[in-house]
């Protein structure tokens, strides 16, 4: 059988409630306060897809194996731009296109990520890539043949 609470044992769980409680608010308000300060800085990149690559501001290049195709697969090559694995994701603008994040692979010249973009029901081929290298993002507009 459980025994009954006097009226101090209920005062000390309450009293514990309460610390616990105000913990976790000032941990809530101390994250919100200071998640936009853990990102990076996103770097706009000018850069054709046609030409043969594209520099990263801080270092490393971007270039287009094939051209940016709307139902078709293409390839990405990055180079220069460290030793962990760089992600790239894709959006409209002032469209959210769903989670679509592609990891590159390490190959002998560099990195590579075999790219589908997502589906769009309106037929837009002005796209935002953004890139994640070296603790870095880079957001680079592209148009899809």
């Amino acid at each position: 059988m459980l025994k009954k609470l006097n009226k101090r044992q209920w005062a000390f769980i309450g009293l514990a409630l309460l610390v616990f409680a105000s913990t976790k608010l000032i941990l809530i308000k101390w994250y919100l306060d200071h998640r936009e300060e853990a990102r990076p800085a996103v770097l706009d990149v000018k850069c054709d897809p046609g030409k043969a690559s594209c520099a990263l501001p801080g270092g490393g290049a971007v270039s287009f194996v094939t051209p940016p195709a709307r139902d078709k697969a293409f390839v990405i090559r990055l180079s220069g731009v460290g030793d962990t694995a760089p992600q790239a994701s894709f959006a409209m603008r002032d469209m959210d296109m769903g989670f679509n994040r592609y990891t590159f692979v390490r190959d002998a010249q560099g990195w590579n990520a075999t790219v589908t973009l997502p589906a769009c029901v309106s037929g837009g081929r002005d796209w935002l890539m953004t890139l994640t290298a070296n603790g870095r993002e880079y957001r680079l507009p592209l148009t899809a043949e």
